[in-house]
């Protein structure tokens, strides 16, 4: 299923690249929506002393600043008009995603067009957590051990695949140039993870991952154990865009 997914997706853009392309930039503002709640991330790390680590930390933040450049067919004679498109976002969550789909214009009608369209979305997102403080020797994540007597940098991360409708107005602005505003939804599947960071004894950045449902990791939302990170990617999104 991932696999069919993935193709079509590669499909479409390879599409959008063969086709009488236009480009697209925009930015504007992800809302994400951050249960303020106390957060906790309990952890037994690899190492032979078997050291029970654990963070506290409080949410922050619901916006997230974004950018996006779009690669889109703008054939006049058509309706229905596919594209690519790459964000990234920073703020109360730092994040990239890959956009592709198609949206409907009517070019022949007037200078002034109301555009829905509709994306499949594949992204990654992550919000550091703060430092892990060392309370032995060294600590160790899987096959990955970290420098002696250092702290490790924590983060929640979270990839997923969704779906992305929105609506677009935009207006004229020359004969091959437009500028506009649009509202997107997004709505999607997560798979969350604990990305460890820091340093080895060799002195070179390393980094390694542990999912949530690990039995040595033990992540808690007011105290009651959870899988799922609570930082949403999901929602509405606002932007300005110019197309050329």
């Amino acid at each position: 299923m991932k696999k069919n997914i993935v193709l079509s997706v590669l499909m479409v853009f390879a599409y959008v690249l063969k086709a009488q392309p236009s480009m697209s930039i925009s930015g504007g503002i992800k809302l994400i929506k951050p249960d303020q709640r106390t957060i906790t991330l309990w952890y037994v790390d690899e190492s032979p002393s078997r050291d029970n680590i654990y963070t506290d930390f409080k949410q922050s933040g619901n916006i997230a600043v974004q950018a996006s450049f779009r690669y889109q067919d703008d054939n006049l004679d058509k309706k229905i008009h596919p594209f690519g498109e790459v964000q990234g976002y920073l703020g109360g969550l730092n994040g990239i995603a890959l956009n592709v789909g198609g949206f409907y214009a009517n070019y022949s009608q007037s200078k002034f067009r109301l555009k829905p369209e509709f994306g499949v979305v594949l992204g990654y997102c992550s919000k550091s957590i703060g430092v892990i403080e060392n309370n032995d020797v060294y600590i160790q994540v899987n096959n990955t051990k970290f420098q002696d007597y250092t702290n490790v940098n924590a983060a929640l991360s979270n990839v997923y695949l969704g779906i992305k409708p929105g609506i677009s107005f935009s207006t004229e602005t020359g004969a091959n140039s437009e500028i506009g505003i649009g509202v997107n939804y997004q709505l999607s599947i997560k798979f969350g993870r604990v990305a460890f960071s820091g340093t080895n004894d060799d002195g070179n950045a390393v980094r390694d991952f542990e999912n949530l449902k690990e039995k040595n990791v033990g992540f808690y939302v007011d105290g009651e154990k959870t899988d799922k990170i609570p930082f949403n990617p999901d929602g509405l999104e606002f932007k300005i865009f110019y197309s050329f």
